[in-house]
């Protein structure tokens, strides 16, 4: 327990010490212990090593990061299993905090909790203006700062960074939906809520007014997918694509669901070996390697997706309904997406 003259002097204390740049809220033993019991978890359960440091956060710890960030106590589940997923090896937190790439975690919340911790899944989802979208994230980097030791210029060598990299969280639009949400298709259930992590480059926005067909919106997906500057045109893996609700109506009025979203992207978001031989991130090892899984790795013919599968594509709907822009985010390819079952109702 940290004691101090006066809160002015607390305040410059944290905001420098154990701050993101933005303002903080004084994490005061009331405020830690007021949500602590609001989530009714034992403040001392461990969730997992929150690396580089590899020190074991625990729900006490994720709650003082929280009370910093400002997040609001219905979001708290929601963040302890954003935290609990970030400490899976698959994920590989280690790499994301030290990687040269722009890599964030992006939080994706899906089922009936996401409204309860009252978070937007409409207009502006993924932009500011919501106080548990932001934070839920920023609650996150917390903990990957103050627990896990990820400071830009000491560990994290992030080369230019990036905005999500302060918190990037959106939630799922339900009332929308013409398929099973993404947390039912996870766990079979249509009443869990999920959180979904995944190492994101920043978002790519997808603008289309004219498609009236789900084959001419697929294809300006895959070309959007295709975009030579990520890392995923040389290094299939993950990718996210969210869908607004204009192009999810379109795409559910022509048959289609995630899976069959996701295996006909699969097949269109491919670029010829030959093209990729000109890219900066081309490896003759390495995307030779890559290609040889799809094809003859010598032939500059051989089409390399974008995904290494059909499953590495995490398709979800959110935002409003004012408008056709979805949005496509590649990911950093040494991590796979993860996701945990959000536990109780707060």
């Amino acid at each position: 327990m940290l004691t101090f003259a006066d809160a002015e002097t607390a305040y410059d204390y944290f905001v420098e010490s154990y701050g993101d740049g933005l303002p903080v809220v004084l994490p005061t033993a009331q405020r830690v212990d007021d949500l602590l019991r609001a989530c009714g978890r034992d403040p001392n359960d461990v969730l997992g090593a929150i690396f580089p440091s590899g020190t074991r956060a625990t729900v006490r710890d994720v709650a003082v990061n929280a009370v910093m960030a400002g997040l609001p106590s219905a979001a708290f589940s929601i963040a302890l299993a954003a935290v609990e997923a970030a400490t899976d090896p698959t994920f590989n937190l280690n790499g994301i905090q030290s990687t040269t790439h722009h890599a964030a975690p992006l939080i994706i919340v899906s089922g009936p909790l996401a409204a309860h911790a009252g978070m937007n899944a409409a207009g502006n989802a993924l932009g500011q203006g919501n106080r548990a979208n932001l934070t839920i994230g920023r609650t996150l980097r917390l903990v990957m700062m103050n627990v896990g030791g990820g400071r830009p210029g000491e560990t994290d060598m992030s080369v230019q960074g990036s905005p999500a990299k302060t918190g990037f969280a959106y939630a799922e639009r339900l009332d929308l939906l013409a398929w099973p949400s993404l947390a039912q298709r996870q766990t079979g259930r249509a009443d869990s809520t999920t959180v979904t992590l995944f190492a994101a480059e920043g978002p790519h926005m997808l603008g289309d007014h004219r498609s009236a067909t789900a084959d001419r919106l697929l294809q300006n997906f895959a070309e959007t997918m295709r975009a030579p500057g990520s890392t995923n045109s040389c290094a299939p893996g993950d990718m996210v694509l969210a869908i607004c609700p204009q192009h999810a109506a379109i795409l559910a009025r022509d048959d289609f669901t995630p899976e069959t979203i996701a295996r006909e992207l699969f097949e269109r978001a491919r670029n010829p070996l030959g093209f990729l031989e000109g890219l900066g991130e081309f490896d003759e090892t390495r995307t030779r390697r890559f290609a040889s899984a799809y094809g003859d790795p010598n032939d500059p013919q051989t089409r390399v997706p974008v995904i290494a599968r059909p499953e590495s594509l995490i398709v979800t709907v959110t935002g409003g309904t004012t408008g056709g822009f979805s949005t496509v985010v590649p990911t950093w390819p040494a991590s796979t997406h993860v996701f945990r079952i959000v536990r109780g109702n707060a």
